[in-house]
């Protein structure tokens, strides 16, 4: 017979069972009748006839169950019984079942939710061609450096793009805000990335004169012009220019942010040296030509940043651009959220393993019950390698139908984890539960079935682990009790390595939330607004609209005070000057010093509450004609001149080249980040508005009240829109939420890992529990004895409490020693303590072991209560 048709045969046997039985029955039937006829014709009775037709032939049960095995499908039959006798007896045993089902199902729903996290994150490949030949590079933020590379590089082809950022349109009853992209003329040539409709952008597109050219995203395109194919060709205005729309992306197009709604041409202008060398903010990427390596591109990049460095109108640092260097783009966009993923993976892990450990010690529990049974089985003909197959098939379906429901417990907790995240998480949009995350939860339910079905398979197999009592009941040996105490030491080890996690998550979420942001948050309002084109156009012109803004908004009833600056605290906006300080300067072959600066209004410090420690404040008195001022933070007073006063010292930013003269000295705030400042910045400087070296494109309200600030913010837009008609009002909220908003990301992190910790110490509990009341139903002649001998009832609940304890005790030990080596990789998350914090390492332990004696206290209760009488009776 054929491969083929022998498979065929094989199939159809065991998926239409009954239409081959019947088939089966109807052929032996035609044989029996055949050998009848054929003996009658010889002269014989029927009776006779049919008599020996049958001895002919063979007793039937046999001859059927050969028939059967000649199919081949033996396994397939058995397979069916095994399947079918494991769901007969979790119906049977319901209480278990719900337990192990419960348990299996918590394990893998919290697996499978983090698994699509860290799919979509890490393991999903960006949805470009090639996406392994596309490279982030690192320390070239500059346009000319860009403009240069992009001229003169063979082994690689380089784009750029800005950070999405708001644009002015036309709203249906005031302005809005739209949020679009800046990028170079190739940047959709090298993702290789092709429109829906119409076209990409073209190198005359990307000068300065150039036509003025929008592409629009899928959503947007399906939002504001409703799908319509005829787009093509119309205008768009925007920051009141109208812009040509000549394409359309798919959906599946979202970089480099969802927030994107349109792309538009970066404006490159070599001829003015100024803005096309100094200008920065640039994120470049590159794809490699041919089969360019990316050492090989690396090298080239490197070679030409030394070519670079010395084009620049003006010397740069002899450090700039050495650390050039190529990262993958997908290892780029996930690189702030990497830890924070494989951290949850981790942790998720843990819990499951904590999870395979109790079922595995339930399974162990119900099979020792079961003793009798395997034993009749052995008895009748079963062998050992047959028990363990049925004791692992009724593990993989208990796994099976535990991923199930873990699937849809998975579907339910997704929607609250994506909650839970970060805004900033990347590609949190394009993330979800589909075919790919079900295959490995199917996968990984079938390992986790093989892996807690292993244990009482093997004791199954192994039938010196089988030893009758006198009373024809059976218990585990030493072997069996010693492998339950394993268990035990295993949660907890596991436990307590989650313990230490979320106890150091949620003593940095602590130390975040005590930090004092140098203002005060109460009552105040923020609102982003942005300027028309007009009055953008010039400082004077923005300061006089701030000027009618003020006037406006501090007659609203309740308001105090009004300010406006060039960027919110908190919000990690840059916002830097290098400067050159007159009492500290710097060879010009090196970096000169680099300073935070913000643009305020001379309410700014009465408005956000910030201390004004030296000197004076910010009067309307410092304009563009009179002498340039600043005032600085108090650890840039500390830093720069630690023994002497900074009032009246001076410091010069490169770009401009004009002094301005300290008059103050402020309370620290933290500008930039709730942890503080980058590293690379080395002080805080404020400027006013007035005398700012730019114009702003927007500006960041604030508002003091005096009271309930709700009505406020609602008539906020409306107000400003009196005497601005095409500004912008946007994010309007309190202070207070900014400051949430910047610890979200501690706050989400010790959430997350916190609530799987408190799943994994529930488990644990119940795997203490389980284990150690199984240990006194096992010692009940023991402690029957023990007391019959004028054992104290205390000896006895000491007795148990003990074996628990020194489980715990020792798993404890274990978990502490592998986190205390595993908690380095942590670091990055922490704030204001090490990684070995001595709050977080010895509380795990004594929260695990407070555990283990509430779980202990069922158990001993039993074991008390033991009636010394009825136990030597039944013996």
């Amino acid at each position: 017979m054929r491969p083929i048709q022998a498979l065929y045969m094989k199939l159809r046997a065991a998926l239409l069972r009954a239409r081959v039985e019947r088939e089966m029955e109807a052929e032996l039937a035609d044989h029996l009748e055949s050998e009848t006829q054929d003996l009658m014709a010889r002269g014989l009775s029927e009776a006779e006839a049919r008599r020996r037709a049958v001895e002919a032939l063979g007793r039937p049960d046999i001859v059927r169950e050969e028939c059967r095995d000649a199919r081949g499908t033996v396994w397939w039959e058995q397979l069916r019984q095994d399947v079918s006798f494991s769901l007969r007896l979790l119906w049977k045993n319901r209480v278990f079942s719900s337990m192990a089902l419960a348990t299996m199902a918590l394990g893998i729903g919290s697996t499978t939710a983090v698994f699509s996290l860290i799919d979509g994150l890490l393991l999903r490949p960006l949805p470009f061609a090639r996406p392994d030949r596309l490279f982030h590079v690192n320390d070239i933020d500059m346009v000319g450096a860009f403009g240069t590379l992009r001229s003169n590089a063979q082994l690689a082809e380089y784009a750029a793009h800005l950070d999405v950022h708001p644009f002015n349109a036309a709203g249906r009853e005031r302005p809005e805000s739209l949020r679009g992209c800046e990028v170079s003329a190739n940047f959709f040539g090298v993702l290789d990335a092709r429109p829906r409709l119409g076209r990409t952008f073209s190198t005359e597109e990307e000068r300065p004169q150039g036509p003025r050219t929008v592409i629009l995203s899928h959503g947007f395109w399906v939002d504001r012009f409703s799908a319509r194919v005829d787009v093509i060709g119309q205008q768009l205005i925007l920051d009141e220019r109208p812009y040509e729309i000549v394409g359309v992306m798919p959906a599946t197009f979202r970089y480099p942010s969802p927030e994107a709604q349109f792309w538009v041409p970066l404006k490159l202008n070599p001829a003015s040296a100024g803005a096309y060398w100094g200008m920065g903010g640039l994120s470049v990427f590159a794809r490699l030509r041919g089969e360019a390596t990316q050492t090989a591109a690396e090298a080239e990049l490197r070679a030409w940043v030394s070519r670079i460095r010395g084009m620049f109108p003006w010397r740069m640092p002899d450090e700039w651009g050495v650390g050039a260097r190529m990262t993958g783009l997908q290892e780029h966009e996930v690189s702030g959220a990497k830890v924070r993923s494989l951290l949850l993976g981790a942790v998720a892990a843990l819990v499951l393993l904590i999870v395979v450990v109790n079922l595995s010690s339930l399974l162990s529990g119900q099979s020792a019950a079961r003793r009798r049974e395997f034993s009749l089985r052995l008895s009748l003909g079963a062998t050992p390698g047959r028990l363990a197959r049925q004791l692992l098939t009724e593990a993989l379906v208990l796994a099976m139908a535990g991923g199930g429901l873990g699937i849809l417990l998975a579907l339910a907790q997704w929607p609250l984890l994506k909650s839970l995240l970060p805004a900033d998480t990347p590609r949190l949009s394009e993330i979800s539960i589909d075919g790919r995350v079900l295959a490995f939860t199917a996968a990984l339910s079938m390992a986790c079935g093989l892996l807690f079905g292993l244990l009482p398979a093997m004791r199954a197999y192994r039938l010196t682990a089988l030893v009758p009592t006198e009373d024809g009941r059976s218990t585990t040996t030493a072997k069996g009790a010693r492998t339950g105490a394993a268990l035990v030491v295993a949660e907890a080890a596991f436990a307590t390595m989650l313990l230490v996690s979320s106890g150091m998550l949620l003593r940095s979420l602590s130390n975040v939330l005590r930090v004092d942001p140098g203002f005060q948050t109460q009552p105040v309002v923020t609102a982003q607004l942005r300027l028309n084109r007009e009055t953008a156009a010039s400082l004077e012109k923005t300061a006089a609209m701030f000027d009618r803004v003020h006037d406006r908004l501090v007659a609203y009833p309740g308001v105090v005070h009004v300010a406006a600056m060039n960027v919110l605290p908190l919000t990690q906006e840059a916002s830097y000057v290098t400067a050159a300080i007159e009492d500290h300067p710097r060879p010009p072959d090196q970096p000169q010093i680099a300073l935070w600066s913000t643009v305020v209004t001379p309410e700014h410090l009465a408005t956000l509450g910030v201390r004004l420690l030296q000197g004076r404040g910010f009067t309307v008195a410092d304009t563009q004609t009179s002498e340039r001022v600043a005032l600085i933070s108090r650890s840039t007073a500390r830093r720069f001149w630690p023994s002497g006063s900074p009032l009246g010292r001076r410091f010069r930013p490169v770009a401009t080249q004009q002094w301005r003269t300290i008059v103050g000295v402020v309370d620290d705030v933290k500008n930039f980040s709730i942890t503080g400042p980058p590293d690379w910045v080395e002080g805080e400087v404020y400027v006013p508005l007035t005398q700012s070296s730019y114009t702003p494109r927007s500006l960041a309200l604030v508002a003091r009240l005096d009271g309930d600030p709700s009505d406020f913010e609602r008539a906020l837009p409306a107000t400003i829109a009196k005497v601005c008609t095409n500004c912008v009002v946007e994010k309007v909220a309190s202070l207070q939420w900014v400051v949430d908003r910047a610890a979200a990301t501690p706050r989400s992190m010790a959430g997350l890992v916190g609530s799987l910790a408190l799943l994994a110490l529930t488990l644990a509990a119940a795997g203490i529990f389980g284990v150690v009341h199984h240990g006194v139903v096992r010692r009940t002649r023991e402690l029957g004895v023990r007391l019959a001998l004028g054992a104290p009832r205390g000896n006895i609940a000491r007795l148990v409490m003990a074996t628990s304890l020194s489980y715990t005790l020792l798993g404890t030990t274990v978990g502490v020693s592998l986190a205390w080596v595993l908690a380095r990789w942590m670091r990055t998350l922490l704030y204001g303590m090490t990684e070995h914090d001595p709050a977080a390492f010895g509380g795990a332990p004594l929260v695990l072991i407070a555990m283990a004696v509430c779980a202990s206290l069922g158990p001993i209760y039993r074991a008390v209560r033991i009636d010394p009488a009825t136990v030597l009776r039944d013996s």
